[in-house]
């Protein structure tokens, strides 16, 4: 779904035809308009038939997106809906998780709180006025349209992004535009706008009610729900462990009039990007069709063969590869609903790899019988000396103690490994508030492990709420919702490998429902492979881009030491490839952005 709004408290003018006009042009159905006292809020879709998101409404709240309830696993029942503005706006979402903007109207023109879910799949970006009134929309495009005025760039973030890389900041890469980032509320007055978190992710943890369920029927719960309304279900399958999963648990799950089909990327003259001999493994055992498709005419920094419907909001990693999405789509035919899943998450919520700190939180909650025992199990696993590991516990257990507060994003260690081609300039121009809300309220006695899982977390959300593609529906990711995240931090980190093996909660679930040893091998393909043919393919345009880019002009990046790094990545030596691809997909954003959209 696509929207844009207005929250007006003062100097109430009709701007309806301007709402409209600013998604008309891109929304597959006449826009809707909404009123609720100072609200006015204006709905379309950029597909009619593929874009399964609705409206709730009842006297307290709205509702867009897809919300299921969380006792049946089933979606919300409308007239249920109805009813819930006879309860408390906490008791209400408490029952309710999916892909959703939750407006809570309650006390009319007054005060407006508009909460996201935790995976911000559908975005919430918004402007104030001198006044006090708000306009906010889906996409930062339709705010722009709307003032019909040139963007205005934001460097600290851009600056940010390059060193940091993915956030989910309230700040985004536009002057005086903000965005409400992932499982947070933002609470509106005619004279103040807070933003707070308003999911608690620690709260699942130890929860009897989750301890006696496995991955398999947490995994079931998410996925039956999402695909019961899709005549065609892909996966995006790997052959690795998490795609692997969610190919196993809907075979089972999926009716006799739909349609599952499992889709694998590869480079026939990569082979440590190739992964099909596994993927194939697990759609025989499955019984699931697999579509092949060879990257050979699709590679990072290949022009993208179609026109994206909407400017990114973002800039991100994936820019540099919508040749790759392009592809993809064209095998999925359009005629019927459809999604597209996957395993993208598991990573971020069972800690691949586990976390080195997870001892630390063995010993404060079970003393030290047994604590020799994990110690030397995270040294295998790592493969680490016993002092190295020791010694890292020992600091954090210390900083636990004490109750120091734990740095997210640490420049210091940053400037370590960043390139030289970076300047001081653009360092300085970074911003110390680009990072989730969240740690702003996270407890100082979080257990070391446990934090370094919530980070995991953290960046795996920011990794999906950015995604842009030719699909109205985004891509399903399911271990980032709320039923497999809250299942995933339910567990002490220490009991998230075992063996040996990383992820083990889901991997021992997965072999023994489906009775399969495909779940158990450790190796995962590399794609740096892919990125360095594309890089050598398209080499001038790159060079092109990045030295004549937006950063060098700004006079914050050495051309010199860049035109360096990108021959040698090209070359084979990938030491600073992610800051290039940052700097890549940031001149790929701007140059984007440079295209008049104002109108």
């Amino acid at each position: 779904m696509i929207y844009i709004g207005l929250i007006q408290f003062k100097d109430k003018i009709d701007q309806d035809d301007a709402l409209s006009k600013a998604l008309s042009s891109f929304s597959s159905i006449p826009p809707i308009i909404m009123r609720k006292g100072a609200l006015t809020l204006c709905c379309g879709k950029l597909s009619a038939s593929q874009d399964l998101d609705e409206i709730w409404e009842n006297e307290s709240s709205i509702t867009l997106g897809r919300i299921f309830d969380k006792s049946t696993n089933l979606a919300f029942d409308r007239k249920e809906y109805k009813q819930l503005s006879h309860f408390d706006k906490k008791s209400n979402l408490r029952r309710i998780w999916g892909k959703y903007v939750y407006f809570d109207v309650s006390k009319k023109d007054s005060e407006f709180e508009i909460i996201l879910d935790t995976t911000g799949q559908l975005p919430f970006f918004y402007t104030s006025f001198p006044d006090g009134n708000i306009l906010f929309s889906s996409n930062i495009e339709f705010l722009y349209r709307f003032f019909s005025k040139k963007p205005e760039y934001n460097w600290e973030y851009l600056c940010s992004y390059l060193i940091f890389g993915n956030s989910s900041s309230i700040q985004t890469p536009f002057k005086n535009i903000y965005e409400l980032p992932p499982a947070c509320a933002l609470r509106i007055t005619r004279d103040n706008l807070k933003t707070s978190p308003s999911w608690n992710p620690l709260e699942s943890y130890k929860s009897e009610d989750l301890n006696k369920r496995d991955a398999v029927d947490i995994l079931n719960s998410a996925l039956k729900p999402w695909i019961e309304p899709y005549q065609n279900i892909y996966v995006s399958l790997s052959g690795g462990l998490d795609s692997s999963s969610l190919v196993y648990c809907l075979s089972k799950l999926v009716k006799k009039d739909q349609n599952l089909k499992a889709i694998n990327y590869f480079h026939s003259n990569i082979q440590t990007s190739n992964e099909l001999v596994h993927a194939r493994k697990v759609c025989e055992e499955t019984k699931v069709e697999l579509i092949e498709i060879d990257a050979l005419n699709s590679l990072p920094f290949d022009q993208p063969l179609k026109k994206q419907p909407l400017k990114p909001n973002k800039p991100f990693s994936g820019l540099v590869s919508l040749r790759w999405t392009d592809t993809i789509y064209d095998h999925i035919p359009s005629q019927d609903p459809f999604t597209l899943i996957s395993g993208h998450g598991s990573d971020h919520i069972f800690m691949r790899p586990p976390s080195k700190n997870a001892p630390s939180d063995f010993l404060l909650e079970n003393g030290l019988h047994g604590f020799k025992k994990e110690l030397d199990a995270t040294t295998h696993f790592f493969r680490d000396s016993l002092y190295s590991i020791f010694k890292g516990n020992l600091k954090n257990l210390f900083t636990y103690s004490l109750q120091l507060k734990r740095e997210k994003r640490c420049l210091r260690e940053k400037l370590k490994i960043l390139p030289r081609w970076i300047k001081n300039d653009l360092i300085k121009n970074t911003t110390n508030k680009f990072f989730h809300p969240i740690y702003i309220n996270l407890s100082r006695k979080i257990l070391p492990g446990k934090y370094d899982q919530i980070d995991a977390l953290y960046e795996g959300l920011a990794s999906i709420h950015v995604e842009m593609s030719t699909q109205s529906d985004p891509t399903y990711y399911p271990f980032l919702y709320e039923p497999l995240v809250e299942f995933a931090l339910s567990y002490p980190t220490y009991q998230l490998f075992d063996k040996g093996y990383d992820r083990y909660p889901l991997r021992q679930a997965i072999s023994h429902h489906f009775k399969t040893e495909t779940v158990w091998r450790r190796d995962k393909s590399q794609t740096t492979g892919i990125f360095q043919l594309g890089l050598n393919k398209n080499l001038e345009y790159v060079l092109d881009l990045c030295l004549e880019g937006k950063f060098v002009k700004q006079g914050v990046i050495d051309k010199g030491g860049l035109e360096q790094t990108i021959n040698l990545i090209a070359s084979g030596d990938v030491k600073h490839m992610w800051s290039f691809l940052q700097l890549a997909s940031c001149e790929l954003f701007l140059r984007d952005w440079e295209e008049k959209v104002y109108a």
